[in-house]
């Protein structure tokens, strides 16, 4: 397994990066959502349907929580980017014994409050256009494991609409219920269902 090696200057680098590349790229960047900063650590759930999440997922963090940033990344994908240990990502092998180290590893990054956990539950990219998205079994067990920690849902969603540039909405809700598999689940994909409405509706008005 691979473990986040955090450095401020690769951390100062790709928060110069992901800024430019976001303004450059993007018509717009939205978050929406009554979401602040408080003293406990947060796993993040988002979608995950490009090269982009983390990025996005970076964003959310610089403008929301200011949370020490990690995120899990499939083992044969970080070997080839070790890049990205420095801004935290860490390796997960799902077809190896040694998942059960990533998970306890997340675990153990969720119970300091200084940190925040990026992590996809779908386990590999789909569509945008997949509208109900499937959690991994190992979501439960990190979420199930730290109580005093945030889960907040991220629907990312990209439309282009008028103009020649896409403009990204990032929309996010803190979940407070029971952190079983199937309703944290079911919680999610109701809240990508209105997201997908609203951004209709928006554009529509």
């Amino acid at each position: 397994m691979i473990k986040a090696n955090h450095s401020l200057f690769h951390s100062w680098l790709i928060n110069q990066y992901t800024s430019y590349i976001l303004n450059t790229d993007f018509q717009a960047v939205k978050i929406k959502g009554d979401i602040i900063a408080d003293n406990r650590s947060v796993l993040l759930i988002p979608n995950h349907f490009s090269w982009w999440d983390g990025f996005f997922g970076w964003h959310i963090n610089q403008n929301i929580f200011r949370k020490k940033f990690h995120v899990m990344m499939l083992e044969q994908e970080l070997s080839q980017r070790m890049f990205f240990s420095r801004v935290g990502a860490f390796s997960v092998n799902l077809g190896s014994r040694s998942i059960i180290e990533s998970l306890n590893y997340s675990i153990e990054i969720l119970e300091s409050p200084s940190n925040l956990l990026l992590m996809f539950p779908q386990g590999k990219l789909e569509s945008q256009h997949v509208n109900v998205v499937k959690f991994h079994k190992g979501i439960e067990r990190i979420a199930g494991s730290v109580h005093n920690t945030r889960i907040i849902f991220a629907v990312c969603l990209t439309d282009y609409f008028s103009n020649r540039k896409p403009t990204l909405t990032i929309s996010l809700k803190e979940y407070n219920g029971t952190r079983e598999l199937e309703i944290m689940q079911q919680e999610f994909n109701n809240h990508l269902q209105h997201c997908i409405v609203q951004q209709d509706i928006n554009q529509q008005i």
